[in-house]
């Protein structure tokens, strides 16, 4: 019959070992938005194209890029789209600065997801190396998960209507700090506290032994 240690010590393992793959799977993938971002800086402008409609709603856009016949990588940079209100007009004018201003975007905003895993993979293992949570690593990792979460909120919300904006093309505001990257990142904050307190009074019980 297993003790409840042994039984937390296999589940903290389990998720250990789940998060790391995410973890992986996603540096793979973000690997693959940067990659493909440069490769793209060096096409030429004349195989990105625009179709922008005019809605109700605002300028809806489609930026095509046709340097790809056929393959994977073809089906997956042919096309961007942009939902209604994001694009003016002048957006038409310069389509493969639209689609490198988005597909930079996406890149920057992985970023923080992979590091919000790389955090999140390391708290379980100092688990399993120390048979215990309350350990400094685990109050500095999550303490950095929630700069990862700010990351990600702040480059998906607010990069790519920058970027327009430094060109004239795009038709929404930017914020140069907004309280909803915080909300999310503070949560971790107040965690990152919590652990470092019972990291303290486990140390403190531990001398007293």
């Amino acid at each position: 019959m297993k003790d409840e240690k042994t039984i937390m010590k296999e589940r903290c393992d389990f998720c250990g070992s789940g998060f790391a793959v995410m973890f992986w799977v996603t540096a793979a993938f973000w690997l693959l938005l940067l990659i493909s971002g440069i490769w793209l800086a060096f096409q030429p402008a004349s195989d990105f194209s625009a179709v922008l409609t005019d809605t109700p709603a605002g300028m809806q856009g489609m930026i095509y890029f046709s340097g790809l016949k056929e393959g994977f990588m073809a089906e997956l940079l042919s096309e961007m789209q942009f939902e209604p209100g994001i694009l003016n007009e002048a957006a038409g004018q310069m389509p493969k600065y639209v689609y490198l201003a988005q597909q930079f975007s996406n890149t920057a905003a992985c970023i923080g997801i992979v590091l919000f895993l790389w955090y999140l993979k390391e708290v379980f293992r100092n688990i399993r190396k120390s048979d215990t949570p309350f350990i400094k690593e685990n109050t500095r990792a999550i303490f950095r998960m929630g700069i990862a979460v700010m990351i990600f909120l702040a480059a998906r919300e607010n990069l790519f209507p920058l970027l327009t904006f430094i060109k004239g093309i795009g038709t929404q505001g930017f914020d140069v700090l907004n309280i909803s990257w915080f909300i999310p990142g503070s949560v971790f904050f107040c965690l990152s506290a919590v652990f470092e307190y019972g990291r303290v009074l486990q140390q403190e019980s531990d001398e007293t032994l």
